[in-house]
Protein backbone atom coordinates (compact mmCIF):
# COMPACT_ATOMS: atom_id res chain seq x y z
CA UNK A 1 0.00 0.00 0.00
CA UNK A 2 1.47 3.75 -0.50
CA UNK A 3 1.88 6.07 1.43
CA UNK A 4 -0.91 8.18 -0.73
CA UNK A 5 -3.42 5.89 0.23
CA UNK A 6 -2.28 5.41 3.85
CA UNK A 7 -3.20 8.37 4.62
CA UNK A 8 -6.31 9.25 2.73
CA UNK A 9 -7.17 6.01 4.96
CA UNK A 10 -6.06 7.40 8.00
CA UNK A 11 -8.27 10.42 7.10
CA UNK A 12 -11.13 8.84 6.38
CA UNK A 13 -10.95 6.92 10.06
CA UNK A 14 -11.17 10.28 11.64
CA UNK A 15 -6.81 10.72 12.23
CA UNK A 16 -5.24 14.06 12.32
CA UNK A 17 -3.57 15.05 9.02
CA UNK A 18 0.12 15.73 9.50
CA UNK A 19 0.65 19.61 9.99
CA UNK A 20 2.08 21.22 7.26
CA UNK A 21 5.87 22.84 7.18
CA UNK A 22 5.84 26.38 8.65
CA UNK A 23 7.16 28.44 6.30
CA UNK A 24 10.59 30.09 6.95
CA UNK A 25 10.81 33.39 8.45
CA UNK A 26 13.15 36.16 7.71
CA UNK A 27 15.89 36.79 9.88
CA UNK A 28 16.68 39.96 11.45
CA UNK A 29 19.43 41.63 10.02
CA UNK A 30 23.34 41.21 11.00
CA UNK A 31 22.49 37.80 12.78
CA UNK A 32 24.48 34.44 10.76
CA UNK A 33 23.56 30.76 11.73
CA UNK A 34 25.89 28.95 13.73
CA UNK A 35 25.92 25.04 13.77
CA UNK A 36 25.38 23.23 16.89
CA UNK A 37 25.52 19.50 18.02
CA UNK A 38 22.15 20.45 19.06
CA UNK A 39 20.72 22.67 15.69
CA UNK A 40 21.29 26.03 14.30
CA UNK A 41 21.80 28.95 16.33
CA UNK A 42 21.27 32.88 15.33
CA UNK A 43 24.14 34.78 16.76
CA UNK A 44 25.18 38.46 15.73
CA UNK A 45 28.65 39.90 17.10
CA UNK A 46 30.09 43.44 16.85
CA UNK A 47 32.47 45.14 18.38
CA UNK A 48 31.82 48.59 19.20
CA UNK A 49 34.73 51.22 19.60
CA UNK A 50 35.14 51.79 23.40
CA UNK A 51 37.96 54.03 25.14
CA UNK A 52 39.16 52.14 28.14
CA UNK A 53 37.43 51.72 30.86
CA UNK A 54 38.93 53.54 34.31
CA UNK A 55 39.04 51.38 36.49
CA UNK A 56 38.66 48.51 34.14
CA UNK A 57 36.10 45.96 35.53
CA UNK A 58 38.25 43.14 34.54
CA UNK A 59 36.89 39.48 32.93
CA UNK A 60 33.24 40.17 33.26
CA UNK A 61 30.57 38.76 30.92
CA UNK A 62 27.41 41.67 31.15
CA UNK A 63 24.21 39.86 30.49
CA UNK A 64 20.55 41.09 29.67
CA UNK A 65 18.00 39.10 28.25
CA UNK A 66 14.43 39.73 26.67
CA UNK A 67 11.57 36.71 27.51
CA UNK A 68 8.06 36.55 26.33
CA UNK A 69 6.80 37.48 30.12
CA UNK A 70 7.96 38.51 33.32
CA UNK A 71 6.30 35.93 35.32
CA UNK A 72 9.09 33.53 35.36
CA UNK A 73 8.27 29.96 35.26
CA UNK A 74 8.48 26.92 32.67
CA UNK A 75 6.51 29.03 30.29
CA UNK A 76 7.95 31.63 29.82
CA UNK A 77 10.90 31.80 26.91
CA UNK A 78 14.03 33.63 26.75
CA UNK A 79 14.36 34.75 23.06
CA UNK A 80 17.23 36.91 23.07
CA UNK A 81 20.41 37.48 24.95
CA UNK A 82 22.90 39.91 24.37
CA UNK A 83 26.55 39.30 26.22
CA UNK A 84 29.03 42.45 26.54
CA UNK A 85 32.64 41.80 27.30
CA UNK A 86 35.44 44.72 27.27
CA UNK A 87 37.80 44.14 25.20
CA UNK A 88 41.38 45.22 24.15
CA UNK A 89 39.98 47.21 21.08
CA UNK A 90 36.77 47.89 22.50
CA UNK A 91 33.78 45.91 23.33
CA UNK A 92 32.58 42.57 22.09
CA UNK A 93 28.94 42.27 21.85
CA UNK A 94 27.36 38.90 20.86
CA UNK A 95 23.51 38.70 20.55
CA UNK A 96 21.35 35.44 20.45
CA UNK A 97 18.34 35.16 18.90
CA UNK A 98 15.64 32.37 19.48
CA UNK A 99 13.57 31.92 15.95
CA UNK A 100 11.59 29.02 16.89
CA UNK A 101 11.34 27.20 20.47
CA UNK A 102 12.23 24.30 18.67
CA UNK A 103 15.97 25.60 18.65
CA UNK A 104 16.48 26.78 22.13
CA UNK A 105 18.55 23.88 22.63
CA UNK A 106 21.01 25.22 20.37
CA UNK A 107 20.30 29.25 21.58
CA UNK A 108 21.40 28.22 25.15
CA UNK A 109 24.61 25.88 23.93
CA UNK A 110 26.09 28.69 21.79
CA UNK A 111 24.98 30.78 25.10
CA UNK A 112 27.15 29.09 27.33
CA UNK A 113 29.95 29.20 25.11
CA UNK A 114 29.85 32.67 25.23
CA UNK A 115 30.01 32.64 28.98
CA UNK A 116 32.51 30.31 29.56
CA UNK A 117 35.44 32.30 29.13
CA UNK A 118 34.49 35.11 31.19
CA UNK A 119 35.54 35.43 35.40
CA UNK A 120 32.11 36.74 36.52
CA UNK A 121 29.39 37.76 35.19
CA UNK A 122 27.36 41.09 35.47
CA UNK A 123 23.54 41.99 35.22
CA UNK A 124 20.52 44.49 36.30
CA UNK A 125 18.18 42.34 38.24
CA UNK A 126 19.72 39.39 37.29
CA UNK A 127 19.78 37.76 40.56
CA UNK A 128 15.91 37.72 40.63
CA UNK A 129 14.93 37.25 37.01
CA UNK A 130 17.41 36.56 34.25
CA UNK A 131 19.73 34.06 35.65
CA UNK A 132 16.72 32.13 37.28
CA UNK A 133 14.75 32.27 34.29
CA UNK A 134 18.05 30.83 32.20
CA UNK A 135 18.38 27.70 34.87
CA UNK A 136 14.74 26.77 34.02
CA UNK A 137 15.17 27.12 31.01
CA UNK A 138 18.44 24.96 30.87
CA UNK A 139 16.76 22.36 32.68
CA UNK A 140 13.26 22.28 30.51
CA UNK A 141 15.60 21.68 27.51
CA UNK A 142 17.83 18.94 29.01
CA UNK A 143 20.75 20.45 28.21
CA UNK A 144 23.84 18.29 30.57
CA UNK A 145 25.72 19.71 33.39
CA UNK A 146 25.45 23.61 34.80
CA UNK A 147 24.82 26.58 32.79
CA UNK A 148 27.58 28.97 34.75
CA UNK A 149 29.01 28.81 37.87
CA UNK A 150 30.93 31.98 37.59
CA UNK A 151 30.62 34.65 40.59
CA UNK A 152 27.39 36.69 39.76
CA UNK A 153 27.15 40.46 40.26
CA UNK A 154 24.03 42.57 40.35
CA UNK A 155 24.08 46.02 39.34
CA UNK A 156 20.81 46.52 40.77
CA UNK A 157 22.23 45.38 44.58
CA UNK A 158 24.91 48.10 44.18
CA UNK A 159 22.49 50.99 42.84
CA UNK A 160 20.17 50.85 45.60
CA UNK A 161 23.15 50.52 48.12
CA UNK A 162 24.52 53.91 46.55
CA UNK A 163 22.21 55.71 45.18
CA UNK A 164 18.96 55.30 46.44
CA UNK A 165 18.86 58.17 48.29
CA UNK A 166 18.98 59.96 45.04
CA UNK A 167 16.59 58.10 42.70
CA UNK A 168 12.83 58.15 42.75
CA UNK A 169 13.11 54.36 41.59
CA UNK A 170 16.04 52.09 40.29
CA UNK A 171 14.80 51.22 37.25
CA UNK A 172 17.22 51.24 34.29
CA UNK A 173 15.76 54.00 33.23
CA UNK A 174 15.77 56.18 35.87
CA UNK A 175 20.02 55.22 36.22
CA UNK A 176 21.08 56.00 32.93
CA UNK A 177 18.62 59.43 33.01
CA UNK A 178 20.21 60.84 36.40
CA UNK A 179 23.71 58.47 37.03
CA UNK A 180 25.01 57.97 33.78
CA UNK A 181 23.74 61.54 32.27
CA UNK A 182 21.97 59.89 29.36
CA UNK A 183 18.98 59.58 27.32
CA UNK A 184 17.87 57.13 25.90
CA UNK A 185 15.83 57.39 22.25
CA UNK A 186 14.17 53.63 23.21
CA UNK A 187 13.06 51.97 20.30
CA UNK A 188 10.31 50.68 21.89
CA UNK A 189 9.22 50.48 25.54
CA UNK A 190 9.70 47.29 27.52
CA UNK A 191 6.19 46.47 27.69
CA UNK A 192 6.23 45.72 24.16
CA UNK A 193 8.78 43.69 23.71
CA UNK A 194 7.45 40.01 24.37
CA UNK A 195 4.32 41.27 21.84
CA UNK A 196 6.98 41.79 18.81
CA UNK A 197 8.23 38.56 19.43
CA UNK A 198 4.54 37.02 19.49
CA UNK A 199 3.93 39.10 16.48
CA UNK A 200 7.21 38.03 14.42
CA UNK A 201 6.53 34.03 15.51
CA UNK A 202 2.73 34.34 13.71
CA UNK A 203 3.75 36.21 10.81
CA UNK A 204 6.97 37.07 10.37
CA UNK A 205 7.35 40.82 11.17
CA UNK A 206 11.05 41.96 11.50
CA UNK A 207 9.86 45.77 12.27
CA UNK A 208 8.87 45.80 15.89
CA UNK A 209 11.11 42.63 16.42
CA UNK A 210 14.30 44.35 15.24
CA UNK A 211 13.70 47.02 17.62
CA UNK A 212 13.31 44.43 20.82
CA UNK A 213 16.18 43.24 19.99
CA UNK A 214 17.92 47.18 19.82
CA UNK A 215 16.47 47.48 23.12
CA UNK A 216 18.26 44.64 24.41
CA UNK A 217 21.85 45.61 23.22
CA UNK A 218 21.40 49.12 24.13
CA UNK A 219 20.97 47.79 27.85
CA UNK A 220 23.54 45.37 27.89
CA UNK A 221 25.94 48.63 26.76
CA UNK A 222 24.61 50.86 29.24
CA UNK A 223 25.20 47.48 31.76
CA UNK A 224 28.96 48.67 31.37
CA UNK A 225 29.10 51.81 31.52
CA UNK A 226 27.02 51.81 34.62
CA UNK A 227 29.32 49.29 36.28
CA UNK A 228 32.73 51.74 35.41
CA UNK A 229 30.87 54.35 37.27
CA UNK A 230 29.94 52.10 40.17
CA UNK A 231 33.34 51.28 41.01
CA UNK A 232 34.33 54.91 40.83
CA UNK A 233 31.82 55.32 44.06
CA UNK A 234 33.26 52.48 45.63
CA UNK A 235 36.50 53.85 45.86
CA UNK A 236 35.18 56.75 46.95
CA UNK A 237 36.98 59.06 43.68
CA UNK A 238 33.82 60.42 42.23
CA UNK A 239 33.61 64.33 42.52
CA UNK A 240 30.94 65.99 43.97
CA UNK A 241 29.96 62.89 46.81
CA UNK A 242 27.78 64.89 49.58
CA UNK A 243 27.06 63.59 53.06
CA UNK A 244 24.22 61.28 52.11
CA UNK A 245 26.88 59.84 49.29
CA UNK A 246 29.37 58.87 51.99
CA UNK A 247 26.81 57.55 54.50
CA UNK A 248 25.59 55.24 51.62
CA UNK A 249 29.17 54.13 51.04
CA UNK A 250 30.18 53.50 54.34
CA UNK A 251 27.09 51.57 55.13
CA UNK A 252 27.70 49.61 52.22
CA UNK A 253 31.35 49.21 52.78
CA UNK A 254 30.77 47.73 56.50
CA UNK A 255 27.95 45.18 55.25
CA UNK A 256 30.28 43.89 52.88
CA UNK A 257 32.90 43.61 55.91
CA UNK A 258 35.49 46.04 54.55
CA UNK A 259 35.36 47.99 58.02
CA UNK A 260 38.26 49.90 57.13
CA UNK A 261 36.91 51.48 54.31
CA UNK A 262 33.71 52.08 55.97
CA UNK A 263 35.07 54.04 58.35
CA UNK A 264 36.78 56.21 56.37
CA UNK A 265 33.61 56.74 54.24
CA UNK A 266 31.76 57.61 57.57
CA UNK A 267 33.93 60.27 58.56
CA UNK A 268 34.14 61.66 55.33
CA UNK A 269 30.24 62.28 55.73
CA UNK A 270 30.52 63.56 59.50
CA UNK A 271 33.14 66.11 57.65
CA UNK A 272 30.06 68.07 56.37
CA UNK A 273 28.31 70.52 58.00
CA UNK A 274 25.06 70.33 59.58
CA UNK A 275 22.38 67.74 57.98
CA UNK A 276 20.80 64.72 58.93
CA UNK A 277 23.20 62.37 56.85
CA UNK A 278 26.12 63.70 58.90
CA UNK A 279 24.58 63.64 61.97
CA UNK A 280 23.71 59.92 61.37
CA UNK A 281 26.69 59.05 60.63
CA UNK A 282 28.76 60.52 63.49
CA UNK A 283 26.11 58.37 65.72
CA UNK A 284 26.97 55.30 63.46
CA UNK A 285 30.32 55.92 64.36
CA UNK A 286 29.40 56.78 68.05
CA UNK A 287 27.87 53.39 68.06
CA UNK A 288 30.55 51.59 66.96
CA UNK A 289 33.15 53.58 69.63
CA UNK A 290 30.79 52.17 72.81
CA UNK A 291 31.09 48.63 71.01
CA UNK A 292 34.56 49.06 71.16
CA UNK A 293 34.56 49.93 74.47
CA UNK A 294 35.86 53.41 73.80
CA UNK A 295 33.25 55.37 75.85
CA UNK A 296 35.49 58.64 76.06
CA UNK A 297 36.26 58.95 72.09
CA UNK A 298 32.30 58.68 71.81
CA UNK A 299 31.30 61.05 74.32
CA UNK A 300 33.74 63.85 72.64
CA UNK A 301 31.64 62.86 69.31
CA UNK A 302 28.14 63.07 70.79
CA UNK A 303 29.49 66.67 72.39
CA UNK A 304 30.60 67.81 68.73
CA UNK A 305 26.90 66.35 67.25
CA UNK A 306 24.65 68.34 69.70
CA UNK A 307 27.20 71.25 68.34
CA UNK A 308 26.49 70.66 64.68
CA UNK A 309 23.40 68.48 64.18
CA UNK A 310 20.67 71.15 63.87
CA UNK A 311 18.21 69.80 66.41
CA UNK A 312 18.80 66.04 66.21
CA UNK A 313 16.09 64.09 67.89
CA UNK A 314 18.75 60.71 67.67
CA UNK A 315 21.34 62.90 69.19
CA UNK A 316 19.44 63.69 72.26
CA UNK A 317 18.21 59.83 72.77
CA UNK A 318 21.93 58.53 71.95
CA UNK A 319 23.55 60.46 74.33
CA UNK A 320 20.59 59.71 76.92
CA UNK A 321 21.27 56.01 76.24
CA UNK A 322 25.46 56.77 76.67
CA UNK A 323 24.68 58.10 80.21
CA UNK A 324 22.06 55.50 81.02
CA UNK A 325 23.73 52.52 80.10
CA UNK A 326 27.72 53.39 79.85
CA UNK A 327 27.75 55.96 82.05
CA UNK A 328 25.29 54.73 84.90
CA UNK A 329 23.67 58.61 85.03
CA UNK A 330 20.19 58.29 84.82
CA UNK A 331 19.82 61.77 86.37
CA UNK A 332 21.49 63.76 83.59
CA UNK A 333 19.75 61.41 80.90
CA UNK A 334 16.44 62.27 82.32
CA UNK A 335 17.61 65.72 82.16
CA UNK A 336 18.63 65.42 78.76
CA UNK A 337 14.99 63.95 77.37
CA UNK A 338 13.15 66.43 79.03
CA UNK A 339 15.13 69.09 77.56
CA UNK A 340 14.68 67.54 74.05
CA UNK A 341 11.33 67.56 74.47
CA UNK A 342 11.12 71.48 75.55
CA UNK A 343 13.28 72.05 72.41
CA UNK A 344 11.15 69.95 69.52
CA UNK A 345 7.28 69.68 70.87
CA UNK A 346 6.62 67.55 68.00
CA UNK A 347 9.02 65.02 69.16
CA UNK A 348 7.69 65.31 72.94
CA UNK A 349 5.32 61.92 72.34
CA UNK A 350 7.71 59.65 71.17
CA UNK A 351 9.82 60.54 73.70
CA UNK A 352 7.57 59.64 76.65
CA UNK A 353 7.99 56.42 77.74
CA UNK A 354 11.79 56.81 77.22
CA UNK A 355 11.15 59.78 79.94
CA UNK A 356 9.02 57.90 82.14
CA UNK A 357 11.35 54.81 82.21
CA UNK A 358 14.18 57.28 82.80
CA UNK A 359 11.93 58.75 85.83
CA UNK A 360 11.25 55.20 87.69
CA UNK A 361 14.91 54.29 87.42
CA UNK A 362 15.70 58.06 89.21
CA UNK A 363 13.29 57.45 91.60
CA UNK A 364 14.51 54.06 92.08
CA UNK A 365 18.34 54.99 92.19
CA UNK A 366 17.12 57.71 95.05
CA UNK A 367 14.98 54.69 97.40
CA UNK A 368 18.19 52.93 97.45
CA UNK A 369 20.70 55.58 98.04
CA UNK A 370 18.05 56.40 101.17
CA UNK A 371 17.94 52.70 102.33
CA UNK A 372 21.62 52.76 101.63
CA UNK A 373 22.06 56.16 103.55
CA UNK A 374 19.82 54.37 107.09
CA UNK A 375 22.29 51.19 106.57
CA UNK A 376 25.07 52.87 106.82
CA UNK A 377 23.78 54.87 110.03
CA UNK A 378 22.66 51.92 111.88
CA UNK A 379 25.85 50.07 111.18
CA UNK A 380 27.82 53.26 112.64
CA UNK A 381 25.13 53.18 116.09
CA UNK A 382 25.94 49.96 116.52
CA UNK A 383 29.17 49.72 116.26
CA UNK A 384 29.37 52.62 118.80
CA UNK A 385 26.99 50.64 120.92
CA UNK A 386 29.48 47.75 120.70
CA UNK A 387 32.61 49.57 121.69
CA UNK A 388 34.43 48.65 124.51
CA UNK A 389 34.63 50.08 128.00
CA UNK A 390 37.90 51.66 128.83
CA UNK A 391 38.93 52.46 132.06
CA UNK A 392 39.09 55.91 133.18
CA UNK A 393 42.90 57.28 133.94
CA UNK A 394 44.18 57.68 137.13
Amino acid sequence: MSATSLRDRLTRLGATPAPRQAPARPLPRGFEAIPTRYGTAMLRQDVIPLPPLEPHPGNVAYVDTETTGLSGGSGTLVFAAAIARPIDCGLRVAQLFLPQPGLEAAFLDVLRAELEPAGAIATFNGASFDLPVLRTRWVMARMPGELNAAPHLDLLTLVRALYRHRLESCTLRMVEERVLGYERDDPIPSALVPDAYFTYLRAGSLEFLEAALEHNRLDVISLVHLHSRLLVRLRGDEAGMDAADWLALGRHRFRRGARADGWRALRNATSFAKGEASATAGLLISRRLLRRGSVAAADRLLDWLEASAAEDIRVSIARARLLEWRRRDPHQALSIVEAAQRRMPEEAPGLEHRRERLRRKVESDRGRNRNRSHSRKRQVREVQLEAPITDSPA
